[in-house]
């Protein structure tokens, strides 16, 4: 499940879209991507703050789904 993780965690640049229990819940640009939350500005201009454990449960039990789309606009390694 650690692959699961690092596939789907987001990071500062990605463009993504974040279902939870098979709904969207928001989709739009990371960021802030830290060990104390994770934000996502909205495409509507609202921002979505997620907590990074709530965000590592959800993958694990497969409540969230991340999907990543294109590349990161600014490249962190």
């Amino acid at each position: 499940m650690t692959l699961m993780k690092r596939l789907m965690w987001p990071r500062r640049g990605e463009e993504v879209t974040i279902f939870q229990n098979g709904k969207l819940f928001v989709e739009g640009h990371v960021s802030y991507s830290g060990d104390d939350s994770i934000t996502i500005l909205g495409r509507d201009g609202v921002t979505a703050t997620i907590d990074p454990q709530a965000l590592t449960d959800g993958i694990e039990n497969g409540s969230i789904v991340v999907k990543k789309k294109g590349w990161m606009l600014n490249s962190e390694k």
